[in-house]
């Protein structure tokens, strides 16, 4: 009797009849089985591909099949993966079957590949709020407002330096520095130390001179030091991390002694420390 089925036979009381095993179906001779095409029912929540006797089901980018059913497709959040924290430079959020990177509210605006963000510079698209008697500064993710205000008994020559006035003889006056140059520079807290970052020295140098190099104020946190090098530069440098975003003003004196006579000078450095993205 085997041989009369293709897979099962069922011997009834004067007969018998075919069955086919699971993933089959009896044919019209109702001996031989053929395919049961079970994606034609849609069994899958995404997508079905047949196979003889049975069926697999198959998940669109950003899904996986659930290890429960084997027919489900669940969301993949790619934000949780154990590289998740890497696909966006900012922030990575999860979204059906994909993800969105995002970047800070203001002073960012994500690049063209979707996941880093880029710097808007305000002051070239001029978007800052800078008065016109201000020079804008950008920086990573925002801008600053630049003024000069000199002193008592200085006046401004240039958008970043004052200039002693002349002074009587033998007056106080005659001990402040001649000029006071103003300088910006900016960085973030993950800029790696100790770097030279910022570099100063006399307009020219004779023979016999001796410079001295000093902050005055403003390093109260350790982070910067100032040394001479090549007898007439000095150079002042990031000793450690800023660990947070701040503005600091660095002010560094510089002392040239010539043929007995003492000039001295400041640079007022202020430093913009942006936070890492």
């Amino acid at each position: 009797p085997s041989r009369l089925c293709a897979h099962k036979c069922e011997n009834t009381a004067g007969s018998y009849y075919c069955s086919c095993t699971m993933g089959f179906k009896l044919s019209s001779d109702e001996r031989s089985c053929e395919d049961l095409n079970e994606c034609e029912s849609s069994p899958c929540s995404q997508e079905c591909a047949n196979v003889y006797g049975s069926y697999q089901c198959y998940c669109r980018r950003g899904y996986q099949l659930s290890d429960i059913d084997g027919i489900t497709c669940e969301d993949i959040d790619e934000c949780a993966l154990p590289t998740g924290g890497h696909i966006c430079a900012y922030r990575c959020i999860n979204v059906a079957g994909s993800f969105q990177c995002t970047c800070p509210p203001s002073g960012y605006k994500l690049a063209p590949n979707a996941r880093n963000c880029q710097d808007i510079d305000e002051c070239l698209t001029e978007t800052h709020t800078c008065s016109h008697n201000q020079t804008c500064f950008n920086i990573q993710g925002g801008f600053r407002c630049l003024s000069l205000e000199c002193p008592e008994n200085y006046r401004k020559s240039g958008d970043t330096r004052c200039e002693r006035l002349p002074c009587p003889a033998l007056t106080e006056c005659q001990q402040l520095p001649l000029r006071i140059t103003s300088y910006h520079l900016s960085f973030p807290t993950n800029l790696q130390a100790p770097l030279d970052i910022f570099r100063m020295g006399p307009s020219n140098v004779v023979s016999g001179d001796h410079l001295h190099f000093a902050i005055l104020s403003g390093n109260e946190g350790g982070f910067f030091a100032v040394r001479k090098v090549d007898g007439h530069r000095g150079v002042v440098s990031l000793q450690r991390p800023v660990p947070e975003p701040r503005d600091l003003l660095l002010r560094i004196q510089m002392q040239v002694s010539r043929h007995g006579r003492v000039s001295t000078s400041l640079a007022e450095l202020w430093i913009f420390v942006t936070a890492q993205l």
